[in-house]
């Protein structure tokens, strides 16, 4: 299954549609289906999955998530099309509340992504081979490499319970591309 741009606002407008909680409702996305509807991506760009990692308020995430394993049965798509995966880690660079962007907003529900800096900075941790090939096709700065290294060092405190190796390969992945 890959899923296009014009699609997953399809289905997250349905997944609105069904929403039942008592009030408006913020999710914010990560990874591949972030930089499509951010149009970071190029427009060819698919997925198979929306990765989100915050949900305002925290107690929606449960009615967003029904709602979306009501889409995934209406399209026969796998039940976590729309998933919190990344929840499970501490991995946002500080500060990316204050950067996120607005995609859209489907009766009560708003969707944001993180910012091209973070998302810069999730798929250099990230480190799998689709995130180098978005890593590419971004073309990062020297400032966003600069930000990325900071962020993949604050990554090594213990609190964050980051994988060093992932922490590693990304820097590694930055001297390559040229910045000290």
């Amino acid at each position: 299954m890959h899923i296009t741009k014009p699609v997953i606002l399809q289905y997250l407008e349905e997944v609105a549609e069904l929403l039942k909680h008592e009030t408006s409702v913020e999710i914010v996305l990560l990874g591949g289906a972030a930089g499509m509807l951010t149009g970071l991506f190029e427009p060819a760009r698919t997925t198979t999955d929306c990765d989100v990692i915050n949900y305002i308020p925290a107690d929606s995430q449960q009615a967003v998530l029904e709602a979306a394993r009501k889409i995934a049965q209406k399209y026969d798509l796998p039940l976590n099309w729309l998933n919190s995966k990344a929840m499970e880690l501490d991995i946002l660079p500080d500060g990316w509340q204050s950067r996120k962007v607005h995609i859209a907003t489907f009766g009560q529900l708003s969707i944001w992504s993180l910012s091209r800096k973070d998302l810069l900075a999730t798929k250099f941790y990230a480190g799998h081979p689709r995130d180098r090939e978005d890593i590419q096709a971004m073309r990062p700065t020297r400032d966003e490499l600069d930000f990325v290294k900071i962020y993949l060092n604050m990554l090594r405190v213990p609190s964050r319970n980051a994988n060093l190796d992932q922490i590693q390969r990304g820097l590694l992945y930055i001297n390559a591309m040229g910045v000290d």
